[in-house]
């Protein structure tokens, strides 16, 4: 009854704080979800959405087609509530608030802290103690700036990161206690994963070789592990012809320039450990960094055999720790040994090493308690509050200084000022979508009532195919009188141009065959009005 009455308030306490900080999270995340106006590729998962049927279920098996598990769940979504930004970006918010529980599951099976009830003689660890690094893994990746970012962008990625989480569980409970479910859940899980990003096949290399590392307690369930892995080649299929044929072909297909590794390391590093605030100060981050470091070279020691409650993974330390390592480090190698082909690289694509980054960071915040002697609480709380006030200062920038293209003012104020009649030219042409998204009502069926608000208009010239100047230039001037003719007036709507025309040459005609009346310019985006010169 004693040890009852110990043990209960203190899991209490943990249940508490984590239910505290999974609220903290979705909070935060839902906190300003629309200041930002939406990105083109935010836009393109609402078409996706919401175009015919037939030709988002087409995506399951056309090459080069990422997401449609993700567009189609979006699509009875919209129809509930409307298409709106708030929509969109809705259920990211949810998942990356989702993660925190599963990147708790996750955390406290790998990690047992060493410090605790060997050094204070006691009996027994208290639970607080005892869960104080996955605790701290879950408020770091709480507050990530990086996290917060795609938690309020209306993209796949923070779905893919809870399914990864929610993967990796139930492959740590499958080879901690067999049985079928937990197989057949994680078949179904990464199954989902694949068709939610194509990329996603990445994870089952990473789990071999977990299944590798952590021999021999995971040889007593090879039967549940192989058949879940047998049953993943049957989801694959309608992939693995484009994709190996993607990956052999001699020419560039993807879009992609290719990242050395370097580069790509340096990104991932800076990106999420400082979020995309722009910001080229090292010293700001030294205390993230060390405590990376940290947990990189001495976390190991903090890690203790497996509980007897079986919470723990019964894997030696050792073994626990070179399973976060691989999660953190292999999927990168993946990417850049896929680069190597066929250049794929994006750090979004490898967002859901974020988890293992998190328990490195807690790790270190366990090395440093350690080593600290009598200051060691109050050092490291005030090394983890910076870290937590730094990461909340660049979550708040990222909310509220224009950092995503102004789409939506562009839009608004376009569509404020012009007739449909009225040529309206769109560089790059892509912005079709985003013209026809901020010019419509935001219900569900906006796309297929959008014409109206488009109006007259004609995609801008691409001339960044390899033509010398004096070609493209005649080529641009035939193209665009056909484009002209007959139009007094015309609105140019610009946003990425070097994409498209990095010479600018479609610019230069306009600006020696109109006059410039009226323009303005918003983060990103360009808009101008040109009234057609006599004759022209």
């Amino acid at each position: 009854m004693m040890f009852r009455s110990h043990t209960q308030p203190g899991i209490a306490s943990v249940r508490f704080t984590l239910i505290l900080v999974t609220l903290f999270a979705f909070g935060w995340r839902i906190q300003g979800l629309t200041a930002q106006s939406l990105w083109r590729d935010e836009v393109d998962a609402i078409y996706f959405a919401l175009r015919e049927l037939p030709t988002t279920l087409a995506m399951f098996v056309q090459a080069g087609q990422n997401g449609p598990l993700y567009f189609l769940a979006l699509r009875p979504w919209f129809y509930l509530v409307g298409a709106s930004e708030y929509a969109l970006r809705f259920p990211s918010a949810a998942l990356g608030a989702l993660a925190i529980p599963l990147l708790w599951q996750v955390a406290r099976m790998l990690v047992s802290p060493r410090a605790g009830a060997e050094d204070a003689g006691e009996g027994a660890q208290h639970p607080l103690a005892q869960a104080a690094v996955p605790l701290l893994a879950v408020l770091l990746f709480a507050v990530n700036p990086y996290q917060l970012w795609y938690g309020q962008e209306g993209k796949m990625y923070t779905l893919v990161t809870a399914l990864v989480l929610l993967a990796t569980w139930l492959w740590l409970r499958g080879v901690q206690s067999g049985g079928w479910r937990p197989w057949l859940g994680y078949l179904a899980t990464v199954s989902i994963a694949m068709y939610s990003h194509l990329l996603m096949i990445m994870l089952i290399p990473l789990h071999l070789l977990w299944y590798v590392i952590a021999w021999p307690q995971s040889r007593r369930h090879w039967r549940g592990y192989g058949l879940a892995l047998a049953g993943l080649t049957l989801p694959y299929l309608p992939m693995v012809w484009w994709q190996w044929d993607l990956l052999m072909a001699a020419d560039r297909r993807t879009g992609f320039n290719f990242t050395p590794l370097a580069p790509m390391l340096r990104t991932l590093l800076f990106n999420h450990s400082r979020g995309f605030l722009p910001n080229d100060d090292l010293l700001v981050l030294t205390p993230i960094f060390f405590l990376g470091l940290a947990g990189l070279l001495l976390g190991l020691g903090e890690l203790a055999p497996p509980s007897s409650d079986g919470k723990t993974l019964q894997l030696a330390p050792w073994r626990r720790f070179l399973l976060v390592l691989s999660w953190l480090t292999l999927p990168v190698a993946e990417i850049y040994a896929l680069s190597l082909r066929q250049p794929i690289f994006t750090d979004r694509y490898v967002i859901w090493i974020a988890p293992a980054a998190m328990i490195l960071l807690a790790l270190g915040a366990a090395v440093l308690h350690r080593n600290a002697g009598r200051i060691a609480t109050p050092l490291v709380a005030l090394v983890v509050a910076y870290v937590c006030t730094f990461w909340l200062y660049v979550g708040w920038q990222q909310k509220t200084m224009p950092m995503k293209y102004d789409l939506r003012s562009a839009v608004s104020y376009v569509a404020e000022r012009r007739s449909a009649e009225t040529l309206l030219i769109l560089q790059i042409p892509h912005m079709e979508w985003s013209y026809r998204y901020y010019s419509s009502d935001f219900a569900a069926d906006l796309f297929a009532r959008s014409d109206a608000q488009l109006g007259h208009w004609a995609p801008g010239l691409w001339t960044n195919y390899g033509a010398p100047d004096d070609q493209a230039r005649a080529e641009v001037d035939q193209q665009m009188r056909r484009i002209t003719a007959g139009a007094p007036e015309i609105w140019v709507f610009r946003s990425e141009v070097e994409m498209w025309d990095s010479r600018h040459l479609m610019d230069a005609w306009l600006d020696q065959h109109g006059e410039l009346v009226e323009q303005a310019h918003f983060h990103g985006v360009q808009v101008r009005r040109y009234v057609m010169l006599n004759g022209e």
